[in-house]
This record gives structure tokens, sequence and C-alpha cells, in this order.
């Protein structure tokens, strides 16, 4: 909890600054993905120590599973019979559903980057403000202020060799020095935008931004 409550005041403290979305998304990468189970664990983001879905609006089908047990407990006053064929039931309905939402996650994710890729196409060498949102072993990711996402490899940084550090995840000039490092502020110009790969790629087209 006490975790928590140091998330909440980071978030809060960069409310409606322009590294908000990118802070938020970080935050979001940190957590662990959320499963479906017959094991209570609370819910970590809510910091309650009982949980489980119920009114949805989106009904999802664990929501339509407690309507159907607490309609089913109700008629029969929970007798142990309906109990025990829940508690046949269940293991295999919360695998099953933790699947399907991880799906549908993948498929979600799909969808944004190949809209995104559909929304630059037409902005293929025009330069942007933006900031670096994630450093890796294979270069770094860029974030517009419109929340578009595109990647810089490493050898587009220019003729210097860069190093990536993983642990600060840090990208290092070998010769200059020079970092970049998430939250870093850049001007890129977008080099491509593959509907077909669903890749977005830039170029630096200046030194950190100011």
């Amino acid at each position: 909890k006490t975790t928590i409550h140091s998330m909440n005041k980071l978030l809060a403290e960069v409310k409606g600054k322009p590294e908000e979305n990118m802070i938020e998304t970080l935050a979001m990468r940190t957590m662990a993905k959320a499963k479906y189970t017959t094991e209570n664990i609370g819910h970590y983001g809510l910091a309650f120590d009982y949980y489980t879905h119920f009114t949805s609006p989106i009904r999802r089908y664990s929501d339509l599973m407690v309507h159907r047990m607490i309609h089913e407990y109700a008629n029969k006053n929970m007798d142990q019979d309906i109990q025990k064929h829940f508690k046949a039931q269940l293991p295999d309905v919360a695998e099953q559903t933790s699947t399907q939402e991880r799906k549908s996650i993948d498929t979600e994710r799909s969808v944004n980057d190949l809209k995104m890729t559909e929304f630059m196409a037409d902005k293929v060498g025009q330069t942007f403000d933006a900031i670096v949102s994630s450093v890796t072993s294979f270069g770094i990711f860029i974030q517009l202020p419109n929340t578009v996402e595109g990647l810089i490899r490493y050898e587009k940084l220019g003729d210097e060799y860069f190093i990536y550090n993983e642990e600060k995840r840090q990208a290092i000039g070998e010769h200059t020095g020079k970092v970049y490092q998430i939250g870093d502020k850049v001007k890129i110009r977008v080099a491509n935008a593959s509907k077909l790969m669903r890749q977005i790629d830039f170029e630096i087209c200046e030194e950190k931004a100011e």
C-alpha cells in the first residue's frame, strides 16, 4: 500500500505536465498483468483486501459469472451442492477468461499500432518535439505529445556507437558520453510509417531539445 501511495503521489506531481502521459504509461508497465483466479488476493490498484467483478459497464464474462453465482446463492441459500459446483467449475473459467483477456489486449494494441501508422503516414519528413519514452538494447522509443510512439534505432543516431546500460535504462555514446534516457526532450523527424509492419520510425534531427 505504501507503494501505491508513492505512485499516486508521483502521478499527482506530473499532472498537467508534458511528461504526464509517459509517466502514467511507465507506471502501468511496472505492474504485473492482472489475471483471474479463485484465490483472493485483493486489488492492488484500489488497495482493497477483497475484490471481485460485479457491475462492470462493459459486462465482461467475469462479471456475468459473479452474477450467476449470486443468483444461485440467493435462490438456494448457498446450498453445499451449489458451492461444490462452482468450486469445480471456477478454476477453468478463471484460466480461460484470463487467456481471452490477454488475447483481447494484444488485439487492441495491434489495432492501435495500425491506426497510429495510418495517422502518421502523411507526416513523413515532418519534425516534432517529443520525449524519450523507453530505452532498449536496440534503440530508443520516442513519444509525441499526441501519444504516438515510434522507434529510433541506434544506427540512426549518427556515426557514434551507443552502449545500452540496462540497469540505468540509458543509451550512452561510446566516445562522447552522450546520454539518452527516459524523459529526455528531443526533436525528431518522421522517417517512416509502415502500415504493413505497423511500425513508425523516427530519426533525430537535432541534439537534445531545450
